[in-house]
């Protein structure tokens, strides 16, 4: 499973006024960590708010998006972290192995399982390895 943030993955963030534009590379990345990984997406990302799991998936896809949207986390946590929801989806569903693409570092203890990008660069084929290396290993359960 990997958890996806959008905004600093593959919407790089080059001006702190500009959000929103997604772009191909960091999308042909993530196809190859699908592909390779053998994994769906679960998104984490704020951009689930107000979506449902096929507007997201469809809104992907318009921009080269080659895998399934299976998921969004839960939004009803006042106060949690990114890493919580995560936790908290995680709690309620088995899985083999699951990596976290994100620019933000707050993962509390799932921070093991964290592919962090550069916001201004986004997903990179550099971090394509390590990402499909966590999918493929087992998992290792943490709780928060």
């Amino acid at each position: 499973m990997i958890f996806l943030d959008i905004d600093g993955v593959l919407a790089p963030i080059r001006r702190w006024d500009r959000y929103g534009d997604l772009d191909p590379a960091c999308m042909q990345v993530l196809n190859e960590i699908v592909a390779r990984g053998g994994a769906d997406v679960v998104v984490s990302s704020t951009w689930r708010y107000g979506k449902t799991v096929a507007e997201l998936q469809k809104m992907l896809e318009a921009e080269g998006f080659a895998g399934c949207v299976l998921d969004t986390t839960p939004t009803g946590m006042p106060g949690a972290g990114r890493g919580e929801e995560i936790a908290a989806w995680l709690a309620e569903h088995a899985v083999g192995g699951y990596v976290i693409i994100d620019d933000h570092a707050d993962m509390g203890e799932l921070r093991s399982h964290l592919v962090q990008t550069h916001p201004a660069h986004g997903l990179q084929p550099a971090d394509a390895p390590r990402a499909i290396a966590m999918l493929t290993s087992p998992c290792r359960r943490t709780t928060i």
